[in-house]
């Protein structure tokens, strides 16, 4: 099963997400709450079913999202049609972001990244860094070792898995498990400084939970155009 199909699977048959996260509303809300919220170009990064996209738009920024699930995509623009709101939105792979470069001022993934093999997962971080205005941030959700599940289902790659047996997460599609050296590793290389990492730990219905949060800025005055 293709990682298009896994996804597509689950939004087909589900309502999953309605409302934003709180680590999503405090970066939305200390970073670009005083500006001009129309000229902050904002994106909804595997946005799944739209409910930050959806507040985004709502809270009256220039609102970009992207998913692989058509299906996704779909029952988003169904709501935002319905509230009267509006985003750029589109079905997309984050291997391939096809967004112009310096495009952005934020970037937020909400626990959609991790959800790859390494290799695609690095070249997500390429695609944001490139897509990413000089001095736009990056907000992202990424689970730990310790999060329920981990070390269950078939083994793909070094801390990857599949059809785990364990945990809230999918059940289908992969899953990859950071520690923080790696999470270090990867963005350091990509041109990302000194990341700004929070541990966030709790238990969901009996399951634990280890969750990186993540605060990256591009740096960069001039634009490398190697990607």
């Amino acid at each position: 099963m293709t990682t298009h199909d896994a996804w597509e699977k689950i939004h087909s048959s589900r309502d999953w997400g309605a409302y934003p996260t709180e680590y999503v509303i405090r970066f939305v809300a200390r970073n670009y709450y005083q500006t001009e919220r129309e000229k902050i170009r904002i994106l909804d990064f595997g946005c799944g079913q739209g409910a930050h996209t959806w507040y985004l738009a709502r809270e009256g920024f220039d609102t970009y999202a992207f998913d692989i699930s058509e299906s996704a995509i779909e029952k988003m623009k169904l709501r935002l049609e319905k509230e009267k709101l509006f985003a750029h939105v589109q079905v997309m792979d984050g291997v391939r972001l096809g967004y112009p470069e310096s495009f952005f001022d934020a970037v937020i993934d909400s626990a959609c990244i991790y959800a790859n093999k390494v290799e695609d997962i690095q070249k997500m971080h390429q695609n944001i860094f490139r897509v990413l205005k000089p001095g736009g941030k990056f907000l992202s959700f990424v689970f730990g070792k310790g999060t329920t599940g981990y070390g269950t289902g078939t083994l793909i790659e070094p801390d990857t898995y599949e059809y785990m047996t364990e945990g809230n997460l999918p059940r289908i599609g992969y899953a990859h498990f950071f520690e923080q050296k790696e999470i270090l590793r990867m963005y350091t290389e990509v041109g990302f400084k000194s990341p700004t990492i929070d541990l966030w730990t709790y238990t969901d219905n009996g399951n634990c939970v280890e969750g990186y949060i993540l605060l990256l800025k591009n740096n960069l005055e001039k634009r490398c155009r190697k990607w």
